[in-house]
């Protein structure tokens, strides 16, 4: 397998170097990067070195690509910790810039200093397998909502100690989702795009829908092990939301998003009002 894709990059190179010569164009080999995808449960593969335009590729194990950090394994594990490291230091500054802030403008300055970053290609990351994988980036947005609202440490009784302020009460009378909820709404979102021809062309060839009804069609074969990725955390959300009632009946209309929001925020306000389940 490994001399078969060593030869099969070696033809793709060999054209794309072909493609850039006839059109005029440069490629910068010492800015280029390779990476060979493999699953968790193989070790590291030792390739042999791969030259583009009589220079060496450097091979990589994980890198930024249109804002997105891709591992050879596809976990999303660098980019959650990445995108959490981003909005502790965006709460560093706002720390010092609330006080100063009226109460009126609480939830907008979170939506574009926190919420704006998390929603970026969410339907990607946000498919990390696990949800505890989202904890990081769950403590930072509970983290930003203590120190935009400037909510009170709480005292510990019986001790001297101090605990953070719950935040759920917040999240849920400003409308806020957390993370986990973020990602089931936007992955909605998108199939919905799809169901009504609405999403890009790339987007659209990822789903796949019944010709008698509703229902999203689940792929089956072996790249099912890579888990909750898009291709099936879509289907099932999708084929869930379908049989919702007060949901169902907005398929293909405006409505749809909205409908779908306010059910994700209803469920997301049941049990302990301050702790979350």
């Amino acid at each position: 397998a490994v001399v078969s894709t060593q030869s099969t990059g070696k033809l793709v190179l060999s054209a794309l170097e072909k493609f850039f010569y006839l059109n005029i164009l440069h490629i910068n080999a010492g800015k280029s990067k390779i990476m060979f995808f493999r699953s968790t449960r193989t070790s590291d593969i030792t390739m042999p070195p791969v030259r583009l335009a009589g220079e060496i590729i450097k091979c990589v194990s994980h890198i930024k690509f249109l804002g997105v950090i891709i591992t050879d394994t596809l976990s999303w594990d660098h980019h959650i910790k990445k995108l959490a490291s981003n909005l502790n230091r965006n709460i560093g500054s706002l720390r010092h810039l609330c006080p100063r802030i009226p109460p009126c403008l609480r939830k907008t300055i979170y939506c574009g200093f926190i919420q704006s970053h998390i929603l970026f290609a969410i339907t990607v990351w946000g498919s990390s397998g696990s949800q505890a994988k989202l904890l990081p980036v769950f403590r930072a947005q509970k983290k930003a909502i203590r120190v935009i609202f400037r909510l009170p440490r709480l005292c510990i009784p019986g001790t001297s100690g101090w605990a953070p302020a719950h935040t759920k009460s917040i999240f849920n009378t400003s409308g806020l989702l957390s993370v986990h909820n973020l990602y089931s709404l936007m992955v909605i979102r998108e199939a919905h795009s799809c169901f009504t021809s609405e999403s890009s062309l790339g987007s659209a060839q990822l789903l796949q829908f019944s010709d008698r009804s509703n229902r999203a069609i689940i792929p089956s074969g072996r790249i099912r092990s890579l888990g909750d990725n898009f291709v099936f955390a879509a289907p099932r959300l999708w084929n869930f939301f379908v049989k919702v009632e007060g949901i169902k009946d907005h398929i293909g209309k405006y409505p749809f998003y909205a409908a779908v929001r306010c059910w994700l925020l209803q469920r997301q306000m049941e049990g302990d009002p301050n702790e979350w389940s």
